[in-house]
């Protein structure tokens, strides 16, 4: 069986090079279509991506789930790239869904996913925050490594958060971070500069 399990590893390396590409010529294309655009109405639009994506609302519909907006009135439009920005945050709103769909809630309490956007200093700050079953320690220090998931084979790829880290780290030299208390809910945060940085 060496021979089979030789040819399974040359096969998912080449796999993996081949995503690696991929990103390395993503994040080459995008430079020459950064915009100044509000991150308030990326936030919005991608809420209503969400809200009416077939896929989604036939595993986790958006209509059960309570979408809190606060929004600081002080965030000036950035340079970014508005469709990376929508796809890192459309990303994170999958991820809440799922996770909320895991957990049962009891009483008064439902499914609820609050948008944060502020202003830190020369920073816009971004939190998508769920009252999902959270995650653990020894996962949560993974979610951000390329093939990492705790979904079953072939319903993740492992890659949704890993391509999200690079959009924000890489692309648009920012940060992004994620805190959770299990049994209560995870919060990602990112942080993107308001004025262009150079690599």
């Amino acid at each position: 069986k060496i021979t089979k399990m030789i040819d399974g590893i040359r096969e998912m390396g080449e796999r993996a090079s081949k995503i690696v590409s991929n990103m390395l010529s993503f994040s080459r294309q995008s430079e020459s279509r950064m915009s100044v655009a509000s991150l308030a109405e990326i936030i919005d639009k991608t809420l209503e991506l969400a809200a009416n994506d077939y896929d989604l609302k036939k595993k986790y519909d958006f209509r059960h789930i309570r979408v809190v907006k606060e929004y600081a009135a002080d965030v000036p439009d950035i340079q970014c790239v508005v469709t990376e920005i929508q796809q890192v945050v459309l990303n994170l709103l999958k991820n809440s869904a799922q996770a909320i769909a895991e957990k049962e809630f009891g009483g008064k309490d439902g499914p609820v996913i609050t948008l944060r956007l502020s202003r830190e200093g020369d920073w816009a700050r971004i939190e998508l925050e769920d009252n999902g079953p959270g995650i653990e320690e020894n996962i949560r220090k993974r979610v951000f490594e390329p093939f990492f998931t705790t979904k079953e084979v072939g319903v993740g790829t492992g890659l949704g958060l890993s391509v999200s880290y690079f959009i924000i780290t890489n692309n648009h030299k920012g940060a992004m971070e994620v805190e959770s208390r299990p049994g209560e809910g995870t919060r990602f945060i990112i942080h993107l500069p308001l004025t262009r940085r150079q690599s």
